[in-house]
């Protein structure tokens, strides 16, 4: 008896859905769009300079600041404030510190204090454009897009060039529904960037949610190529890839992320994605090594039983049904494979097997 295996139909996170196919499971949520790296915007991380999207201005803004930017950098964010607190109360109009001060206080986590900091630094030092694309990315963080759009066009007003400004902006547009808007803003930071992996793989999902297969399809592929060793990144290009149809290139991208670390969803997407190809002793291989690596994830389970059905072994395929909806008896998947299991006994009894 032939079935078909399905590939979800969304790309963040692993698919447990069929586009067409014998058994579709739950659909997956829209995906969101991922963070930029320190380089593209939003507060500096604990391991490096201020972010931002290009050196801010050379008056720094005393000596105070100054020293605050090298304890910045040496991740001392608590002595950078102390310091910032004398720069401000000698003048408290010095914008260059009220920026520093939102990166200091947004590394030791008081993002309201870190926000007010930034939009003191936008009134007093206004060609500072960091603070927009700092201040922009909290409140992308907290989806306050409206905000988010506001305080991005002032920034693009004093910088219409900048890059992190764009993306921050694409993100904002996104989150309120303007997909188109968001395009064109992408397409115009990606001019000035380049092959940046985050950017370009968030702009490759907000083409598949437009339905522009191929043209997503290239910027994931460039989002590959760009990507490096990261994993959590590789993983989800790959999943991104697996939705656009590019199989092949889904399992170059899963290839790389589980050389990084083995991982059950992982291998059930690769294994969706060889089937695909038409690949399915590998797929197989997949889903099998899935269910060794947890033995209660009821998708390994359920897509093994699919290919073991598919090659002719309707009782083992019955058994591997069974223990998906074992494993979540109350999902979809699970409610699903007790279907499959009960007509894959019938298969069984019928063909001898």
């Amino acid at each position: 008896m032939k079935t078909a295996l399905g590939i979800g139909c969304t790309a963040l996170v692993l698919a447990l859905a069929a586009c067409g196919g014998s058994a579709p499971p739950p659909q997956e949520p829209a995906p969101t769009a991922p963070a930029l790296p320190p380089s593209m915007g939003g507060a500096a991380p604990a391991d490096s300079a201020p972010a931002a999207s290009s050196p801010p201005p050379t008056d720094k803004g005393g000596p105070e600041v100054d020293r605050a930017i090298a304890a910045i950098k040496a991740n001392d964010f608590r002595s950078a404030k102390a310091a910032l607190e004398q720069a401000l109360h000698k003048n408290p109009k010095n914008g260059m510190a009220s920026y520093y001060m939102g990166v200091a206080l947004e590394n030791l986590g008081d993002k309201a204090a870190a926000e007010q900091e930034y939009k003191n630094a936008m009134t007093n030092a206004p060609d500072v454009a960091e603070a927009a694309v700092n201040l922009g990315a909290i409140y992308l963080d907290g989806k306050r897009w409206d905000e988010a759009v506001a305080v991005t066009q002032k920034g693009l007003a004093k910088r219409a060039d900048d890059p992190a400004l764009h993306a921050n902006m694409a993100f904002a547009l996104r989150g309120k529904g303007d997909k188109m808007g968001a395009s064109a803003e992408y397409e115009r930071a990606i001019k000035v960037v380049g092959d940046n992996a985050d950017l370009r793989f968030a702009y490759g999902t907000l083409l598949l949610e437009m339905g522009n297969k191929p043209k997503a399809t290239s910027e994931l592929k460039g989002a590959l190529a760009a990507a490096g060793s990261n994993r959590a990144l590789l993983a989800s290009i790959g999943r991104s890839l697996g939705s656009a149809g590019a199989f092949a290139e889904c399992v170059a991208a899963l290839d790389k992320a589980i050389a990084s670390g083995d991982d059950v969803e992982l291998r059930v997407r690769r294994g969706l994605c060889r089937h695909s190809m038409k690949d399915e002793n590998g797929a197989k291989a997949d889903f099998e090594a899935a269910t060794k690596l947890d033995p209660k994830f009821g998708p390994a389970h359920y897509y093994l039983g699919e290919s073991l059905l598919a090659s002719g072994n309707a009782a083992q395929a019955a058994k591997e049904f069974d223990a998906a909806a074992a494993a979540a008896p109350q999902s979809e998947i699970g409610k699903k494979a007790k279907d499959q299991a009960d007509a894959a006994r019938k298969a069984a009894k019928k063909g001898g097997k």
